[in-house]
């Protein structure tokens, strides 16, 4: 076991039930995630990287399920525990703690009808209740620290746009400064622009206050600009893991390479037939 690992996910296997019979959708996993770092993984639509994520975090939903392996979580200052074999009692105490999630898709992820300062006040309270007092200087703090004006705490989501709801969530994910945060294609529907402040966002966390990322994204230019390392899933298997650079310059795997050459080039039209060169 690395001395770093604060995950080691194990041979991890994970189904979905169907009519036809059971489907892989993650299928035999090994993967480490080291304090500190920002791990990316990468892969196309049905790759099973969301799969992965929310089995995690043992957020997995009927007709999916574990059909097998370990997910051994190294939390700071306690002892190390198999996610996959905890009591929903014990998994709780962890949530927000220890283990934060950034969904995808901010819009759908807020209450509409409670202001923002409100939906902090219920994650706190919920699974950190002793610190009820300090609520008032708490939450305008972790706003500022995703870029945020403090007087967003008063405002309702459908004022916020699609930046500031995702920075929002940012702010919430890290509320109770856990070990590990997981973001689920956290600049999806977001336009270039504040993809970048999002992208920046989530670097100034693990920067300023040591947050150990695990960023799924389709985009392989979110994980050129942000990842230390990136793992590349394909039809649920893990087919290639290294440092980001090292993978952007000599990927090993073709399904690597394809996923790379299909960042779009400025400059190169695309409907042009000659063959693209290998990103530099």
């Amino acid at each position: 076991m690395p001395d770093d690992a604060l995950v080691e996910i194990k041979d991890l296997r994970v189904h979905y039930r169907t009519t036809q019979g059971d489907v892989p959708a993650v299928d035999g996993v090994d993967l480490t995630v080291r304090r500190g770092e920002i791990l990316g993984i990468a892969g196309e639509s049905g790759s099973g990287k969301s799969t992965l994520a929310v089995a995690l975090l043992r957020l997995l939903r009927a007709p999916g399920y574990v059909a097998g392996g370990s997910i051994d979580f190294h939390p700071s200052g306690q002892p190390s525990v198999d996610l996959l074999a905890m009591d929903e009692r014990r998994l709780r105490s962890l949530r927000w703690r220890s283990l934060s999630y950034l969904p995808q898709g901010s819009m759908n992820s807020m209450n509409p009808v409670m202001r923002v300062g409100e939906q902090f006040r219920d994650v706190i309270l919920e699974h950190a209740p002793e610190r009820r007092n300090q609520l008032a200087t708490m939450v305008p703090r972790l706003l500022r620290q995703v870029g945020l004006d403090e007087g967003v705490v008063r405002m309702y989501p459908h004022e916020l746009s699609g930046g500031m709801k995702q920075r929002v969530l940012m702010a919430m994910s890290i509320a109770l400064e856990p070990d590990l945060v997981v973001a689920d294609e956290p600049t999806t529907a977001l336009d270039v622009t504040i993809q970048r402040v999002i992208l920046q966002s989530l670097g100034d966390l693990r920067d300023e206050f040591g947050v150990t990322l695990v960023v799924i994204s389709h985009d392989m230019g979110v994980h050129a600009q942000l990842v230390d390392r990136v793992a590349v899933m394909y039809e649920g298997k893990v087919v290639e893991v290294g440092d980001v650079r090292q993978v952007f310059k000599q990927p090993r795997h073709p399904y690597t390479r394809s996923l790379i050459e299909s960042i779009p080039r400025i400059g190169e039209a695309p409907w042009r037939d000659e063959k693209r060169s290998p990103v530099a």
